[in-house]
């Protein structure tokens, strides 16, 4: 097999990062985009010792799950993997895919949503000057290559509402100096505009036609980042106008949410993968709970409507002292977060009786020191919401060497349209 050849190939698997899978000549070859049964002619882009990649060149006969693609840049974008999918086949393809990872574990079907588009409630588009002219869109794929557009399928109606506004206002003399442009529109209807870059003096005057155009602009901030790295955000920042944060909603409890700070990037499925979390708590209103890497505080406050007590746990102050600002605006007087890093946390509560422990780590997981910290305190039950189901399986196995087994996993789908997929886990000692 060489580079360039062509092939008439018929899809026999698929791998869970959208390859499907032909075999030729007992070498195995991933195409890009393919769907089981589908036949195809391909073409070979790169041949390894015993596996190769193809690029589909002609669908001969596409498959019963394969739809239209409604977005004009999904071919190039990197944002939306599986958008050719149907979204219910979606849903199949995770579920298959998420379930050979907790062999011996039970994994509940995956919780999708009933409109799988406009719902992210966030954006950064990426500003470049190319041939004279503006460039705002997303990142091609493995590339630093600005695809632009004129909306984004998953992004809500406002945020592309406010993104071509945005595109249609802005100047060379003002994008010269910028380098991203983040978006962000609450449930509680509020928008906020970050522009990062080197200096604002270009840009007060398209924060003045913004906020003089969308009345729920509530703040607009610029962030400075003269890096020459891929971090989006700098270290300081300047209010343009109003607040360095919004207001934001999670069952029924107000967030303080500073430009800095996480929040999920679906407010829907954000609340049904919450609610996962309390029930698998099973929480009768007498427990002391313990929300590790807190954030801002936003899982803690919503198990304290149904705990005794929560105690969270953030090592960055400025989240700690946005998650207590929150409990005060939500009158949560039974909900605090402490300062203080996870393991001496652990050892100072390594006596007292904890009956159940939230994490919610970042996607490379939990470290073998965070799990031991973890076990110290000995909780009656551990509900881990993960964000990465490979790290998730590979903490769990580790989480049954130190005395807690995983009684089930339940995918929540918070991503459409992409390979990504939250889980709730729920643990619990070994007797």
């Amino acid at each position: 097999m060489k580079k360039n050849e062509e092939y008439i190939v018929t899809c026999i698997d698929d791998t869970d990062l959208n390859s499907g899978v032909v075999k030729i000549d007992d070498m195995v070859v991933f195409v890009p985009n393919l769907l089981i049964g589908e036949k195809a002619k391909i073409k070979i882009v790169k041949v390894n010792k015993k596996y190769a990649f193809g690029i589909i060149i002609e669908l001969l006969k596409p498959s019963i799950n394969r739809q239209e693609l409604t977005c004009e840049v999904a071919k190039t974008c990197g944002g939306c993997q599986l958008q050719h999918m149907s979204y219910a086949y979606q849903l199949d393809y995770k579920y298959k895919h998420v379930k050979k990872l907790f062999e011996g574990i039970e994994v509940k079907p995956i919780l999708g949503m009933d409109n799988p588009w406009y719902y992210r409630n966030k954006a950064q588009f990426p500003v470049k000057i190319k041939d004279g002219k503006v460039q705002m869109g997303f990142y091609r794929q493995h590339s630093n290559d600005v695809v632009t557009c004129k909306e984004c399928k998953i992004q809500d109606h406002v945020i592309n509402e406010v993104f071509s506004f945005i595109q249609k206002k802005i100047t060379l003399k003002m994008a010269q100096d910028l380098r991203h442009v983040f978006i962000r529109h609450s449930s509680t209807d509020e928008i906020q505009v970050v522009f990062i870059g080197k200096n604002e003096k270009n840009i007060i005057s398209l924060s003045d036609q913004l906020k003089n155009t969308f009345a729920n602009i509530t703040s607009i901030v610029f962030n400075y980042n003269t890096r020459n790295d891929n971090v989006i955000l700098g270290d300081t920042y300047k209010v343009l106008y109003g607040n360095d944060y919004i207001i934001e909603e999670c069952l029924g409890n107000k967030v303080k949410l500073h430009f800095k700070a996480f929040f999920q990037v679906n407010p829907k499925q954000m609340e049904v993968l919450y609610s996962q979390a309390i029930k698998a708590a099973n929480l009768t209103g007498n427990e002391t709970c313990i929300d590790m890497y807190a954030g801002t505080g936003t899982i803690g406050m919503a198990v304290s409507q149904h705990a005794k007590s929560v105690i969270g746990v953030e090592i960055v102050k400025e989240a700690v002292d946005n998650a207590n600002d929150n409990t005060k605006m939500n009158h949560l007087d039974h909900c605090h977060y402490v300062c203080q890093d996870a393991t001496d946390f652990a050892h100072d509560h390594k006596e007292d009786k904890i009956d159940v422990i939230f994490i919610d780590p970042p996607r490379k997981g939990m470290t073998e020191n965070g799990i031991k910290d973890t076990i110290t305190m000995q909780p009656d039950k551990i509900v881990y919401v993960s964000c990465n189901p490979k790290t998730l399986s590979r903490d769990l196995k580790i989480f049954k060497e130190y005395g807690y087994q995983c009684e089930y996993v339940q995918p929540v789908d918070m991503f459409c349209q992409t390979i990504g997929l939250e889980c709730v886990a729920k643990l619990t000692k070994i007797v």
